[in-house]
């Protein structure tokens, strides 16, 4: 009984915390705890996430949530809202049926009886203190259907699979049928294309795997020694602006407090996290430490100390040469 007791506290320790998530404010990059934890465990039985649960919301987690909300229909804004973080714990405890669920469609909500009090916390068949804490060992496929645009993984099937195919045999990556079967030698097809862009070769075609299909990244390390960048870990293909300190109503620092000067970009950082150095062709090395309400996704504004050097500079595609530490 003492121990049950024990149980049941730590339990009801956990469901604070759990439903405080849904009523408080969202998660989202830059945050860290035991919440942030929980829904790395969960990303990653679903085979979403490829980096431990560290309990840190970086990148890889925000982009983990947008394949995860993009796949259902979500608005994929890569934070973990109550709606999401509902949807995610239920898939997670196999609560739903991911393979038909559509939004709208009922979510179950957690209830656990302990010696006759009802707590908000996730119940599954024998779900314990340490299937919470850790990752969840056995969960089904996201679906195994794939519609065009869903995240598409082996063993899916669908004309997402189809459309996935035709997309590896246009760049000449794949030269078997494409019948809407993701099997091995899909699987393989994909990773090399994924290896060709500078991208983590898992074989899962996620939110950017369908970015370079389109274009919207490009990843060519060709120029990297030409320039004589060392360390270039990948190039991606972003929208160029150009902005200064000396344009009325600007401020004289940055997002992360240094002062606004040559050598200083602008991201979103969900794309590009501040910090990040990089190397532009015609401009030189810069560090992402600004950030701007018009600056998402694959954007960025490179700053400059006069404001005839933005005007001579435009607005322009360019590689951008992401520089590991």
């Amino acid at each position: 009984m003492k121990l049950r007791r024990v149980l049941a506290t730590l339990i009801l320790i956990l469901a604070v915390s759990f439903s405080s998530l849904c009523s408080a404010a969202a998660l989202k990059y830059g945050d860290k705890g035991e919440a942030v934890k929980e829904i790395q465990t969960y990303l990653i039985a679903q085979n979403l996430l490829h980096v431990a649960a560290d309990g840190v919301y970086g990148s890889a987690t925000v982009n983990a949530i947008k394949d995860f909300q993009s796949a259902l229909g979500l608005e994929a804004d890569g934070v973990c809202g109550a709606e999401t973080y509902k949807i995610l714990r239920a898939a997670a405890f196999d609560e739903i049926n991911i393979n038909t669920f559509k939004l709208g469609d009922y979510v179950p909500d957690y209830e656990l009886e302990i010696d006759g009090v009802e707590i908000d916390t996730p119940k599954s068949s024998g779900a314990t203190i340490g299937s919470v804490l850790s990752a969840v060992s056995t969960v089904k496929e996201v679906a195994q259907y794939a519609g065009v645009g869903d995240v598409i993984k082996f063993g899916m099937q669908g004309d997402g699979v189809v459309d996935l195919q035709n997309k590896l045999i246009e760049h000449g990556f794949y030269d078997g049928e494409a019948d809407g079967v993701c099997d091995s030698s899909t699987v393989d097809a994909l990773k090399d294309f994924q290896k060709s862009r500078g991208l983590t070769a898992d074989g899962i075609c996620g939110r950017r795997t369908y970015s370079a299909f389109n274009g919207e990244d490009s990843y060519d390390f060709s120029n990297a020694d030409f320039y004589g960048i060392p360390n270039c870990a990948r190039v991606v293909r972003v929208e160029a602006t150009a902005y200064s300190r000396m344009e009325p109503g600007m401020s004289d620092y940055t997002a992360l407090g240094t002062f606004c000067q040559r050598g200083v970009i602008a991201t979103d950082p969900y794309f590009i996290p501040l910090g990040t150095k990089v190397f532009i062709p015609g401009y030189g090395y810069a560090v992402a430490e600004d950030t701007g309400g018009a600056i998402i996704g694959n954007k960025i504004d490179v700053a400059f100390d006069t404001v005839g050097e933005c005007y001579e500079f435009g607005r322009q595609w360019i590689d951008l040469y992401i520089i590991e530490d």
